[in-house]
């Protein structure tokens, strides 16, 4: 298959996705500044008339293909990669929004920075999901892929969202690196895995993608096998610094490090098991990764003494802080107070 050069090769799965979420999303594509790609939406099997909204398009950079039984997403996105032709390959979903300097921005960055697998952009949460979210901008800074490999044992929330995300389709190519099909869900955390290992990683501080969220995104049934996909992975990347996650370090463990866990002495021993193991198996950069965990442990350890609910409390947590993280715990201290 031969590559052209400066083509972006949009792909974007569609299953049963509501008209009034279904045509903002493709007009949003078709509406680019950039104008050089080809649009290849693949039709998961869908049973409304969600197919029939796409084929009343007649633009003809338009790909559809049409899968006669429902696949699910990764297979999904694995069928368009193959007959992707484009220099760059653009993730969209069918429900989202890209601004119309999207492409421009992202090839821009891309074409100057080789180096680069993967280019995610920051996004602005739209929908009916809670009100408290509206409007809310995320965007993760990735210094560097050795960085983002270590955010990446924990989870991943917000490293790049994918349907943002913009990738260098040589280099994906060379590496071998496809969806992993043997994730149905959290398939973008595994590719984020696979792309980290090979070249640098970054996301374009700006919201370039309005990010849909409403209540027929994903089922409760669905987000309990993307919790338990989502350990998985990180129970693969676990596996190499010899070590068994387990019940009892699972919930402390999965998105300890974005703040989403409160305080609680078992992360001290936790940070020190992974600090061992990676100095014995040297498979991140330690004073990278002791850096990055032991400041997370002094923002939770803050908050719980900001938070705790009686002075004993308060101390209690206190005494279990190394002084050599006192002075993070007076820099929280100070901006917070700022």
């Amino acid at each position: 298959m031969k590559i052209e050069k400066g083509l972006v090769s949009v792909i974007m799965s569609n299953y049963n996705t509501p008209e009034e979420f279904l045509r903002p999303a493709i007009e949003s594509i078709l509406n680019q500044t950039y104008q050089n790609f080809e649009f290849i939406i693949i039709d998961d099997c869908s049973t409304d008339n969600s197919l029939s909204i796409i084929e009343s398009y007649t633009d003809d950079r338009i790909r559809i293909i049409r899968n006669f039984q429902n696949l699910g997403i990764t297979k999904s996105l694995n069928k368009g990669l193959a007959v992707a032709k484009g220099e760059f390959v653009a993730r969209m979903d069918a429900d989202d929004i890209s601004v119309e300097t999207r492409f421009k921005k992202q090839v821009e960055f891309l074409e100057s920075h080789p180096d680069h697998i993967v280019c995610g952009t920051g996004i602005e949460l739209i929908g009916d999901w809670q009100s408290k979210h509206a409007n809310k901008f995320i965007c993760r800074e990735i210094p560097d892929k050795e960085t983002f490999q270590i955010h990446l044992l924990f989870g991943n929330y917000p490293n790049i969202v994918h349907p943002s995300a913009m990738f260098n389709h040589n280099l994906l190519l060379k590496n071998n690196i496809t969806y992993n099909e043997n994730y149905p869900l959290a398939q973008d955390y595994r590719m984020w895995v696979s792309c980290s290992k090979v070249a640098e990683c970054t996301n374009i501080s700006e919201t370039l993608l309005y990010y849909r969220i409403h209540s027929k995104a994903v089922s409760n049934d669905k987000k309990e096998l993307q919790r338990k996909i989502a350990i998985q992975i990180m129970q693969e990347q676990l596996d190499k610094l010899h070590i068994e996650l387990g019940e009892e370090y699972e919930d402390i463990h999965k998105d300890f490090l974005f703040g989403r866990k409160p305080y609680d002495i078992k992360i001290k021993k936790w940070i020190k098991t992974l600090l061992i193991q990676n100095r014995k198996y040297k498979i991140y950069d330690q004073k990278k990764m002791k850096k990055i965990l032991w400041k997370k442990w002094a923002e939770i350890s803050y908050y719980g003494i900001a938070k705790a609910p009686k002075i004993g409390v308060a101390i209690k947590i206190a005494m279990n802080i190394s002084p050599a993280y006192y002075f993070q715990l007076f820099r929280l201290w100070r901006t917070r107070k700022k």
